[in-house]
């Protein structure tokens, strides 16, 4: 039987709540930042009715019936309650929103810019998560993942993306001055990346002002900065300090 995030039969359902603004959703995600934060900052930006919903102690057998064994996860539902669709993988999620919230660019061209910026982002976070967190237990090793990591995947990263914005007019935007999904990814990745690299001062208003301006740009977004001063996004700091070792944007 296909899973049911993966049922065609809704396919009229998630067209039609594709194209409305007024749903309500639920993120389903661990008690930090991690891999659902970008998801919760499009929609605390896009100002969508939405909640978060914790794992609970039944994470272990509950995991079986999601289609990967992973969060987030994302459940929209139409703003009469009589529609919903499910969405899995992180990514997916994050380019779903952002083509609903007008996130995404003009045209093909700004999209496929846009996705290329996004992908970019997703390989440096990823690369992260699978090999330097996974050595905390042993600081030598991790230590040595963490400069391969500095001197290839971040510097590069630093690198081509400072190069785009200054070339961009370094206003604070991947795309003409618009907002996009772009901006938001980087925007959430620039604190991880000041994390890792410390000890190297890559980023700094000296050497990288065109990128600390997407982050400027992003967190001075009302709606976001609101969401950040609520009594549940401080609880998701204290949980990425937990398991990650960093608070994330404040």
């Amino acid at each position: 039987m296909v899973h049911e995030f993966f049922d065609l039969s809704k396919a009229a359902d998630f067209q039609a709540l594709s194209l409305k603004k007024d749903s309500t959703f639920e993120v389903r995600y661990f008690d930090l930042h991690g891999m659902g934060g970008p998801t919760r900052i499009i929609l605390a930006i896009s100002g969508a009715k939405f909640v978060n919903i914790l794992p609970g102690d039944n994470w272990e057998s509950d995991k079986a019936k999601t289609p990967f064994g992973l969060m987030p996860l994302l459940k929209e539902t139409s703003a009469d309650g009589k529609t919903f669709i499910q969405i899995a993988e992180s990514d997916s999620i994050e380019r779903y929103l952002a083509r609903k919230f007008d996130l995404y660019g003009a045209n093909a061209l700004e999209e496929t810019i846009i996705n290329t910026y996004v992908s970019q982002a997703n390989d440096v976070t990823s690369q992260i998560y699978s090999r330097y967190y996974p050595a905390k237990d042993d600081k030598e090793a991790q230590e040595k993942i963490r400069k391969q990591l500095v001197e290839g995947a971040i510097s590069n990263w630093i690198k081509h993306h400072e190069r785009h914005l200054q070339d961009n007019g370094a206003n604070g935007h991947f795309i003409s001055n618009k907002l996009t999904l772009a901006d938001i990814k980087a925007a959430y990745l620039i604190p991880l990346l000041e994390h890792i690299s410390a000890k190297e001062g890559l980023i700094s208003p000296e050497k990288t002002p065109a990128i600390l301006k997407v982050k400027e740009t992003v967190d001075s977004i009302p709606s976001l900065k609101a969401w950040r001063e609520s009594e549940e996004y401080q609880s998701f700091i204290q949980g990425n300090i937990n398991w990650l070792g960093f608070p994330g944007s404040k």
